[in-house]
C-alpha cells in the first residue's frame, strides 16, 4: 500500500478478517480492488514456497493482483503486479483450490513494475 501511495495513488488497506480484497486503490477516480499474496524465502526464491495459493472463486473479481516474494535475509520484497486478465491467464485450478506459480508469473511481467496502475491513472 505504501508503494501505491508513493506513486501518487490513494490506497486503503482493508482490516484483517474483513470480507473483500486486501487493498482498495483509486485509479481514474474509481476504487479498484487489489488482492495481495505473499510468499517468503530464506535461501532461494526458486526452491522455497513454490506457489501463491489462491481461491479464484472468492478472490477472482479483484481488479489487480499483487504477488510478493520476500527475501527474509534482507527483508527486500519483489513485487509482481498483474491485471485481472493477466492473473486469470496464469492461474492453475486444482481440486480444493488453485495456484499461481512464480515462474509463470515472471514470464508474463517484469518485477517491480507498477505501470498497470499508472497506465490507466488519470494524468491530472
Amino acid at each position: 500500500m505504501a508503494k501505491l501511495n508513493t506513486l501518487g495513488l490513494a490506497a486503503y488497506m482493508s482490516p484483517e478478517g474483513t470480507l473483500g480484497h486486501d487493498v482498495m486503490v483509486v485509479v481514474d477516480g474509481r476504487p479498484r480492488s487489489v488482492e495481495v499474496k505473499t510468499r517468503q524465502f530464506l535461501k532461494s526464491a526458486a526452491t522455497e514456497r513454490t506457489r501463491w495459493p489462491m481461491n479464484l472463486e472468492t478472490k477472482g473479481d479483484a481488479d489487480f493482483f499483487v504477488f510478493i516474494e520476500l527475501d527474509l535475509r534482507t527483508m527486500v520484497p519483489t513485487f509482481y503486479v498483474l491485471t485481472n486478465a493477466q492473473a486469470r491467464s496464469t492461474f492453475r485450478d486444482y481440486i480444493g483450490g488453485g495456484n499461481y506459480y512464480p515462474g509463470e508469473v515472471r514470464k508474463l511481467i517484469q518485477p517491480n513494475d507498477f505501470s498497470s496502475f499508472l497506465s490507466t491513472a488519470d494524468p491530472a
